[in-house]
C-alpha cells in the first residue's frame, strides 16, 4: 500500500550516541499540514533464558524513565551486532548466564507510533548458570531468578512486571514452551 503521508522535509532536532530525534514536516492523509517526530535508535534484543523446568530467568531492574524497580527479561541494544551476538553479550552482562542453544522467536516493533526500532526476541536454552549476578556498576539490576510462566503472569497482574518489551517477548516464549514442553 502507498504511504498515506507526503514527507516534505526531515531534520534532526536532537542527537546523542543512543538516539536521534527527527522531525518530519508532512502532508497528512486528510491533506492538512503536519509535523511528525520520530525517535531513531539501534535495534534491540530481549532474551528468554529458559531452564530445563521451562522457567524463564527474570531480573529486577531499575527503570530511570519510570523511576521505579520492576521485573523484566534481560535485553538491550544490538550495538549493530547480529541479534544472536548481541543477545549472548546482554545475557552474560546482565545475568551471568551462558547458553549453548539460541533461537530467534520473532521480531516486534516495541513503540510503533514513536520509533522504527525492531526488537528481536531470542530464546536461550542449555544454560550454564553463574553462582550470582555479575557486578552491576550502574546499580540497575538488583536481583535475578527463574520464574514459572504462572509466576510471571502473577507479576504482570500485580504490576510488578509492567515493561512492555518483556511482556511482548513473553508471548513468543510462552508459545515456544507450550509447543516444546
Amino acid at each position: 500500500m502507498k504511504n498515506p503521508y507526503t514527507i516534505l522535509s526531515s531534520k534532526v532536532v536532537y542527537e546523542n550516541p543512543w538516539i536521534t530525534l527527527r522531525e518530519d514536516t508532512n502532508i497528512r492523509p486528510d491533506g492538512s499540514d503536519g509535523i511528525y517526530s520520530v525517535v531513531e535508535t539501534k535495534d534491540s534484543v530481549i532474551i528468554g533464558a529458559v531452564n530445563d523446568k521451562n522457567e524463564v530467568f527474570i531480573i529486577r531492574s531499575f527503570s530511570y524513565p519510570a523511576q521505579k524497580w520492576h521485573w523484566e527479561l534481560a535485553g538491550g541494544g544490538s550495538d549493530d551486532e547480529g541479534f544472536i551476538t548481541a543477545s549472548k553479550r546482554e545475557l552474560a552482562e546482565e545475568t551471568g548466564i551462558i547458553a549453548k542453544n539460541w533461537q530467534q522467536l520473532g521480531i516486534v516493533r516495541p513503540m510503533d507510533g514513536l520509533m522504527p526500532e525492531k526488537m528481536a526476541i531470542l530464546l536461550a536454552t542449555d544454560l550454564t548458570i553463574g553462582e550470582k549476578l555479575p557486578a552491576d556498576d550502574e546499580g540497575l539490576i538488583a536481583d535475578g531468578r527463574f520464574a514459572s510462566i504462572d509466576e510471571i503472569h502473577q507479576l504482570i497482574d500485580s504490576g510488578d512486571m509492567d515493561e512492555g518489551q518483556s511482556i511482548s517477548a513473553l508471548y513468543f516464549i510462552e508459545h515456544w514452551i507450550r509447543e516444546n514442553a
